[in-house]
C-alpha cells in the first residue's frame, strides 16, 4: 500500500516549505566544522596527567574546551564510527512506525511495537550491565552490533520484497531490543575508557552530540527516501551503515584504553546486580535523576508512537514532513547537546535538570495544541533543546556520582529506566491516542510528567550534586595509579 492511502495531503506551498527545511536540516555546515575541530586535536598536545578538565574561571570558552575528548584518537575513532551507524539507525527510527501505518496498523500497535523494541531493556539492561563490568567491551559491542546488523538486513529483505507482515514488524523488533538492551550499557561504560577521567563530562557530552546529529541528518533523510523509494530503503541503508561502527571498533587500540584492573574473581550475577542497586538507591544523586528520567520518559516522551499519528492527522504532513519534523527536534537536541560540551567546566546542578524537564514539559504540552505545522516546528526544536539538556545533565550527574567498578551496573539501571519505560509508555500513548488522539495523548502525558518533576525538586532541593572540579586519582593504561 502507498503511504497516501493513509495521510491527507498538504497544500503545495506547505510540501515546498517542508521540503526546503528538509534540506536545511541536512546542509547546515555542522558536521564540516566538527570535522575542522578534529583535525586540529588530532595535532595538539596531550594535557599533563592529573590534570583536571574543570579549572573553575582560568580556562577559555574556546573551541578546544567543547571539543577536549577529541585529542584521543581512540575517542575520535569510536565517535565517528559511531555517527556513521546512528544516521542508519535513526533512518530505521522514522521508517518502523510509518511502515507499520502503511500495513494498516492501528495506534495501540504501534505502540506494540515500541513494546517488543524497548521491553527487552526493562529485563536484560541490567544483565547487560554486569557483563560490562566483567568482559571486554569492545569485544561485546562488535558483536552485539554484528547481530543488530543482521536483524536490519532481514527486515530490508522483507520489506524490499513486499512479503511483510506486521508479525515479522513484531518478531524483529523484539531481535533489535535484545541486541539493543545489552549493547546500550556496555557502549555507556566503554566510554570512560576512552579517555581519562578529566576528559570524560566532555566525552559523554560530544557522544550525545553524534546521536543528536545523526538525528537531524537520519530523519531529513529517511522522509526524502520514503517519498522517493519506499520505506524499505531505509532499512538497507541502516543494515550498511552498521559497518561504519565495526570498522571503527575494530581500529581502537585496546592498549590505548583507561581501564580499571577488577577482581579475578567475581560475586554471582544476582549479587552484582544488588549491589548496583543497592548503590543507586543509597546515593541521592543517583536514585532522584532516574525517578525523574523514568516519569518522563514514560509519560511524555513517547515520540516514536505518537509523532507519526500527529504529523498525519493533526499536521495533515506525509513522510516528508514526518522526517522533517523529526529532524526538527533533532536539530533542538543538537544544540542542547553542544551547549553542554561547552559547559563541561559547570557543575550539573539541579537547576539544568529540573529546569529543563520544566521547559521540556511545558513545550510537550504546547505541541498538543496546535494544528500549524508552522507551529508545530519551533515547539519540537525547543522540545528537543530543553529535554536534552534534562537527559544529558542526569547523564553526567549519574557518571560522576559512580566509581569505577560499579560503573556498568549502574549505567545499565539509566539503560533500563530510559529505554525500559518506552514500552509503558508506548501502549499508554498508544492507547489514549486511539481513544482520544495524539495531540491530547501529548498534553496528558506532560500534565502527569510534571508531578513526578515536582517530586524529583523537592527530594533534590537540598542534595549535593556532584563536583566536577574533584577528580578521582586517575589509572594508566595498565590498571595502575597514575603519578603526575
Amino acid at each position: 500500500m502507498s503511504a497516501g492511502r493513509f495521510c491527507t495531503a498538504p497544500r503545495l506551498m506547505d510540501r515546498t516549505i517542508l521540503v526546503n527545511i528538509a534540506n536545511y536540516m541536512t546542509l547546515i555546515p555542522l558536521p564540516r566544522r566538527i570535522a575542522g575541530a578534529v583535525a586540529i586535536f588530532g595535532r595538539s598536545q596531550r594535557r599533563p596527567a592529573g590534570a583536571a578538565s574543570v579549572d573553575g574561571g582560568r580556562r577559555n570558552a574556546s573551541l578546544g574546551q567543547g571539543f577536549a575528548a577529541m585529542r584521543h584518537p581512540n575517542y575520535r575513532r569510536y565517535w565517528w564510527g559511531q555517527i556513521g551507524s546512528l544516521v542508519g539507525t535513526w533512518m530505521q527510527s522514522v521508517a518502523l512506525p510509518w511502515l507499520v501505518l502503511q500495513l494498516g496498523g492501528s495506534p495501540l500497535q504501534l505502540g506494540l511495537v515500541m513494546a517488543f523494541l524497548f521491553g527487552p531493556s526493562m529485563f536484560l539492561a541490567p544483565l547487560g550491565g554486569v557483563l560490562a563490568d566483567r568482559v571486554d567491551k569492545r569485544r561485546a559491542l562488535i558483536i552485539v552490533n554484528a547481530v543488530a546488523m543482521v536483524q536490519a538486513s532481514t527486515m530490508f529483505v522483507l520489506a524490499a520484497t513486499g512479503v511483510v507482515e506486521i508479525w515479522h514488524v513484531f518478531l524483529l523488533a523484539a531481535v533489535a531490543g535484545t541486541a539493543s538492551a545489552v549493547e546500550m550499557p556496555v557502549r555507556q561504560a566503554f566510554v570512560a575508557e576512552l579517555v581519562p577521567r578529566e576528559d570524560l563530562v566532555n566525552a559523554i557530552a560530544l557522544s550525545s552530540t553524534s546521536f543528536n546529529l545523526s538525528r537531524v541528518v537520519g530523519p531529513a533523510i529517511a522522509g526524502v527516501t520514503i517519498a522517493v523509494f519506499g520505506v524499505w530503503s531505509n532499512f538497507g541503508i541502516n543494515a550498511v551503515s552498521y559497518l561504519s561502527v565495526l570498522v571503527g571498533l575494530y581500529r581502537i587500540d585496546s592498549a590505548g584504553l583507561y581501564r580499571e584492573r577488577g577482581p579475578r574473581l567475581h560475586a554471582s550475577v544476582i549479587d552484582s546486580l544488588r549491589e548496583g542497586l543497592r548503590y543507586a538507591r543509597a546515593t541521592p544523586t543517583v536514585l532522584w535523576p532516574l525517578v525523574l528520567l523514568g516519569g518522563t520518559s514514560a509519560l511524555a516522551m513517547n515520540f516514536q508512537t505518537l509523532l507519526p499519528l500527529f504529523t498525519r492527522d493533526a499536521l495533515g504532513m506525509d513522510a516528508g514532513g514526518y522526517g522533517a519534523i523529526y529532524a526538527a527536534m533533532g536539530f533542538g537536541s543538537l544544540i542542547g547537546s553542544l551547549a553542554l560540551a561547552y559547559l563541561a567546566n559547570q557543575r550539573p546542578i539541579m537547576g539544568m535538570i529540573v529546569g529543563g524537564g520544566a521547559a521540556f514539559l511545558a513545550l510537550a504540552f504546547a505541541l498538543g495544541l496546535v494544528r500549524s505545522p508552522f507551529a508545530a516546528f519551533p515547539i519540537v526544536i525547543g522540545i528537543g533543546l530543553a529535554s536534552m539538556l534534562m537527559v544529558n545533565t542526569i547523564n553526567i550527574t549519574i557518571q560522576n556520582s559512580v566509581p569505577d567498578h560499579l560503573r556498568g551496573r549502574v549505567m545499565s539501571l539509566y539503560v533500563t529506566v530510559f529505554a525500559g519505560s518506552t514500552p509503558i509508555g508506548g501502549l499508554f500513548a498508544g492507547g489514549v491516542a486511539q481513544a482520544f488522539g495524539a495531540p491530547f495523548a501529548f498534553s496528558l502525558g506532560a500534565a502527569l510528567a510534571s508531578a513526578v518533576l515536582v517530586v524529583v525538586g523537592w527530594r533534590l532541593r537540598s542534595v549535593r550534586m556532584p563536583d566536577l572540579e574533584r577528580v578521582e586519582t586517575p589509572l594508566s593504561r595498565d590498571g595502575r595509579l597514575r603519578v603526575a
